[in-house]
């Protein structure tokens, strides 16, 4: 019987709160386009929140024809709203909500003063069917764990989670919400167990959602975008271990973008990949650069499965500007033992791409060379043909595992 009389007393306040019959006080709730106005009863404020007793007790309060005009815009319509049905009715439903709607209203009744309300809405957040998506929302649980220690219950869930498995973060549905100075320190502790290529891909989602100038699309960036992601995730780039990331993942994730790196850091990245560890050399050549003999020894570890630990050095062999470019100096100095091991040369010419009738040679005339459509789907060159060289280069490639 009792439980009747207050659902049916509970029920007739509610209807004094949406009626607003009899109401004393107006609350301008929200901010600008999103505020709304609230016809309340200041007694039942006074009565139900230490808050408001202290809030309203002023004797500088404005009024406007015996109604208070009071404003609360740091607290949403919504969360506004079900905190003061609960005022009025003692009667709440957080199962109607996501995650995200308890968290905000926990926080809206501590600043209200809301003690008993809050201890039930974090039991109800640590409840075993909600752990799993607290989970889910890991970030907003660090910021608020973060923010509002006095939340004791929230702030040992979240300690023992992250201490358990520190990549919790990395794994929530929200991680692109996570604050810059939150990731960077995680980053620079480097106290979780996320994989190089992991932390990348997650970090190009995160820059997505920091900029409203770079696409969801990445295939569709442009240099401008891509300069753009550079600056955005440019305090994160020390903190990745690329060597920890395989060829193959690095040419098709990170290359693309390579020139959101500051060229000394990309150059060192490359030499890892390409190039012995021990030596600091770089290629000697005067046809390609270092990012080039990287693709070189990035295609051959493509090719060689399992090999990924494999770093290259590139011996020069011959060069036409210093050597000379007659075809009986070429086969003194590049030829081998083994043909396998070698680009199929012929006695009268130098080295050939292709079978037959070469796709791509040099021939015994001074400084020319043919290029023929034969074995290869496409052209190497651009045109079909006799051309001049002004150079040709010759590289053992040697491989030194690490």
């Amino acid at each position: 019987m009792s439980t009747e009389l207050w659902e049916l007393s509970s029920k007739e306040y509610i209807n004094a709160l949406e009626s607003g019959e009899f109401s004393d006080i107006e609350l301008l709730v929200g901010e600008e386009s999103n505020a709304k106005v609230f016809k309340a009863h200041s007694v039942i404020l006074k009565i139900r929140s230490p808050y408001f007793r202290t809030a309203l007790s002023n004797d500088w309060l404005k009024k406007e024809k015996n109604v208070i005009k009071f404003q609360k815009p740091n607290i949403s319509v919504e969360i506004f709203e079900i905190i003061l049905k609960y005022i009025y009715s003692s009667v709440i439903e957080l199962s109607h909500n996501d995650i995200k709607t308890n968290i905000a209203i926990l926080i809206a009744a501590d600043e209200l003063c809301l003690n008993d309300l809050c201890i039930y809405i974090e039991e109800y957040l640590l409840g075993n069917d909600n752990k799993s998506l607290l989970k889910q929302n890991f970030v907003l649980i660090q910021d608020v764990a973060t923010r509002f220690t006095q939340f004791c219950k929230l702030v040992k869930f979240y300690k023992i989670n992250i201490q358990q498995d520190p990549s919790l973060i990395f794994k929530a549905d929200d991680f692109v919400t996570i604050k810059q100075e939150i990731l960077l320190d995680i980053l620079v502790k480097n106290n979780h167990s996320v994989k190089p290529i992991e932390i990348w891909d997650k970090l190009m989602a995160w820059s997505i959602a920091q900029s409203n100038e770079l696409p969801s699309d990445i295939t569709k960036w442009t240099h401008k975008e891509v300069s753009i992601f550079g600056k955005v995730i440019k305090l994160f780039i020390p903190h990745i271990n690329f060597k920890e990331i395989s060829p193959v993942d690095f040419v098709q994730k990170v290359k693309p973008f390579k020139n959101s790196f500051e060229m000394g850091f990309y150059v060192q990245i490359l030499e890892h990949y390409s190039f012995n560890d021990n030596d600091s050399k770089t290629i000697d050549s005067k046809i390609i650069n270092s990012d080039q003999a990287f693709l070189i020894g990035s295609a051959i570890k493509i090719t060689k499965q399992g090999k990924y630990n494999s770093t290259y050095n590139f011996k020069l062999l011959v060069r036409g500007s210093r050597n000379g470019f007659e075809v009986v100096i070429f086969h003194s100095l590049c030829d081998v033992v083994n043909e396998k091991q070698a680009i199929y040369v012929s006695n009268s010419y130098g080295p050939e791409f292709g079978n037959n009738k070469a796709d791509l040679r040099l021939l015994y005339t001074y400084k020319k060379g043919q290029c023929f459509k034969n074995s290869y789907e496409n052209l190497i060159r651009k045109n079909e043909g006799e051309f001049e060289i002004e150079d040709y280069e010759v590289f053992q490639v040697i491989e030194r595992s690490t």
